[in-house]
């Protein structure tokens, strides 16, 4: 019996001793992450370009990184994305022909517009006018689908606003079909999100968003079609990353925007979204935002 309570004393001693080491020299415990930290502790990030940033796992909408992802910023021709969704997602047949209107045209060379090429007066698919609007961002398509499914870009921008309310983008508001800067047109990468989201579902517009060369149907004024080329592809652009490929993109770029990029990728073999905005830099600088997109990207 004294040698049970011996044992017991024994026990006794050694937790109380535990407790009070525990308790005077406690163990060094993680910091309590907020939940912007909860999504930002995965990466390492220093000197991003952009002022706006949001990446996320495709599939559980997980938010891996951000940077004021809610700031109503300019989007330049990121509006695109919602402009060829509308089409693709209302056009009764994408094998219809419609004609270029030379109006449009002349009017966006004027404000220094992209273009994606096609000849006045051609007769081309919907389709491929969806190609027209993300691969070279072609402004003229962007109205030119406006003004098909509505009767004006006026009237169009009514339908984006409302697809925009739809999808509880609330902090957008827009007021063309292009991006061209312009007062009271804005969004935040955020709501971005849950476009690009809901776009990708459309099989014609992941096709298409996934896409960096196509070559359009014969047409009237081009015989041998159009070839079209996503302005991701341009000049010095490294589309590598370490653990992946990047499957497509839309990029913008305005003044009042700075360099912007929407875009997915396949790290490892799960999809990851991309969105930002507001890099330093030009369409004929380095393309910041690509650099910004692979940076995260490569640390997946």
């Amino acid at each position: 019996m004294k040698k049970q309570r011996k044992i017991l004393s024994s026990i006794l001693l050694i937790g109380l001793g535990i407790f009070l080491v525990s308790f005077y020299f406690p163990t060094k415990r993680p910091p309590f992450l907020s939940h912007n930290e909860k999504n930002n502790h995965r990466l390492t990030v220093s000197n991003l370009h952009s002022q706006n940033v949001i990446l996320q796992k495709l599939d559980t909408q997980e938010i891996i990184y951000q940077k004021n992802k809610d700031e109503q910023i300019a989007i330049a021709s990121l509006t695109k994305i919602m402009t060829a969704y509308i089409l693709l997602t209302e056009a009764p047949d994408l094998e219809a022909n419609l004609t270029i209107d030379p109006q449009v045209i002349n009017e966006l060379t004027t404000l220094g517009a992209s273009l994606s090429g096609f000849i006045s007066n051609d007769q081309i698919t919907i389709r491929d006018l969806a190609y027209g609007i993300l691969l070279p961002s072609g402004g003229d398509a962007a109205v030119i689908a406006a003004n098909w499914l509505s009767g004006s870009e006026a009237a169009f921008t009514k339908k984006m606003n409302q697809y925009a309310q739809d999808l509880k983008m609330e902090q957008t508001q827009f007021k063309n079909a292009t991006g061209l800067d312009e007062a009271g047109h804005y969004s935040t990468v955020s709501d971005l999100r849950l476009l690009l989201n809901k776009a990708l579902k459309n099989q014609d517009f992941y096709q298409i968003f996934t896409t960096f060369e196509h070559q359009t149907n014969t047409s009237p004024f081009a015989p041998e079609g159009y070839a079209l080329s996503s302005t991701l592809l341009k000049e010095k652009n490294d589309l590598s990353l370490q653990h992946g490929t990047l499957l497509g993109g839309k990029t913008g770029y305005t003044k009042k925007a700075g360099l912007c990029l929407a875009s997915i990728a396949e790290i490892n073999g799960e999809l990851y979204l991309f969105i930002s905005a507001g890099a330093n830099g030009d369409p004929n600088t380095e393309q910041f935002n690509l650099t910004d997109a692979k940076l995260l990207y490569n640390q997946l």
